[in-house]
């Protein structure tokens, strides 16, 4: 088979479809299509991967980034 499975060499529309697939299979039959060495534990390990980087912010963490922290400054 082509080249090794790594994500920071690929296009981006071809890692548009590969956060798109939502099983190892997908994922090794979308590298076979684009002759990239894939195996299916590799991209068990990769999409549990990605899953992981999905974060859920507190409300007291979405309020600093919203910009809800009171700044101490008042107008009337």
């Amino acid at each position: 088979m082509g080249n090794e499975f790594d994500p920071k060499q690929l296009s981006g529309e071809l890692l548009q479809k590969i956060q798109a697939c939502k099983t190892p299979e997908e994922l090794v039959a979308l590298a076979k299509e684009n002759d990239i060495a894939l195996t299916a534990e590799r991209a068990e390990a990769y999409l549990a991967e990605m899953n992981g980087l999905e974060v859920e912010l507190s409300d007291e963490q979405l309020d600093k980034i919203a910009g809800g922290r009171d700044c101490g400054w008042y107008y009337d």
